[in-house]
């Protein structure tokens, strides 16, 4: 067996379980590694009956199994025989029970070979910068939760890699913003400055990770985005009146924000809003990297890309 330093010795898994398998980075890794990888076991886990019930449809050659971070038996039974995990926790997830139950269920299973986390954090970023505002319960859970879920992994020993999403999803447009864009054509969000990146990649990212035999992967923490949309809102909204054919405005006011999202987001406005005023005084540290482009092999797909694929769900009523 060859012993000189370059030689990769990662096993790729047989056998991969996906967290969140019905959204919107789960759903196409599990169709990725469908098509790429057709061999491997795939165990997809929701913790809805009716989202399990769309993905026993959609993939009826895969496991689908119900579980919940907060029960431990549940994670025992999905963790079971999986050598490769993908691992996502729903937004203010409290971490430490969550994380501390997954190490103890994977360690039990004793099988895992490679364990994908998604994380969202500045990168580098001092907890001691973190306002008080975001450390009160209930708190959004990116700027507190995702570090302690990497100090638990970190000092599980397992073998993990973190996947940083240090971007805006851009299906955010039409998840969040899309009902001010068809009502009045206006973007109406803080004018926060944020890389960019689509879900779609992150899926792909992740699973070219997992079909790597690069062990050089385990511990690392990568920072993923598009490495070209570093923007202002305000600056979308220009490319989306060039992309759309049609002025398209923008407002960041505090005022339009709350009105805007009163019914969709209710008492989460203000947490959210204080987390892009903590972002905006931190927004010195993004930058751009080709991480995501030197995985794939490709050029990520660029916001001006995602827009024109989807105009008529942003702008049509019927979207």
């Amino acid at each position: 067996m060859p012993t000189e330093p370059n030689y990769n010795r990662k096993p790729i898994p047989r056998s991969i379980l996906i967290f969140g398998a019905a959204a919107h980075i789960g759903r196409p890794l599990a169709e990725f590694l469908r098509k790429e990888a057709p061999q491997i076991r795939l165990r997809l886990v929701s913790t809805k009956r009716e989202r399990c019930d769309a993905l026993r449809r959609d993939f009826p050659q895969a496991e689908v199994v119900g579980a919940n971070y907060f029960d431990l038996a549940s994670l025992e039974r999905a963790v079971e025989g999986m050598e490769g995990i993908f691992v996502l926790t729903p937004g203010e997830t409290d971490e430490r029970p969550a994380m501390t139950n997954l190490v103890a269920a994977v360690k039990k299973a004793g099988c895992a070979v490679h364990i994908l986390r998604g994380v969202g954090m500045q990168p580098e970023a001092s907890l001691r910068r973190i306002p008080e505002t975001l450390r009160q319960p209930p708190a959004l859970s990116l700027p507190i939760q995702h570090p302690i879920a990497k100090q638990i992994l970190d000092e599980s020993g397992l073998p993990v890699t973190y996947l940083n999403f240090g971007a805006t999803f851009m299906d955010n447009f039409f998840r969040r913003m899309a009902a001010g864009l068809r009502r009045e054509r206006k973007l109406i969000w803080h004018n926060r400055l944020i890389p960019f990146i689509d879900p779609r990649d992150i899926a792909e990212v992740a699973g070219r990770l997992f079909l790597s035999d690069n062990h050089r992967h385990i511990g690392q923490f990568h920072t993923l985005n598009n490495g070209r949309d570093l923007m202002r809102f305000s600056d979308v909204a220009e490319l989306m009146t060039e992309v759309f054919g049609e002025k398209i405005t923008h407002d960041g006011s505090k005022e339009a924000f709350f009105a805007e999202y009163r019914e969709q987001m209710g008492d989460m406005r203000s947490r959210l809003w204080n987390f892009f005023e903590y972002e905006r005084d931190n927004e010195v540290v993004w930058a751009p990297n080709n991480f995501v482009e030197r995985t794939l092999g490709r050029k990520p797909t660029t916001l001006r890309q995602w827009l024109q694929e989807h105009k008529d769900q942003l702008l049509s009523p019927a979207g």
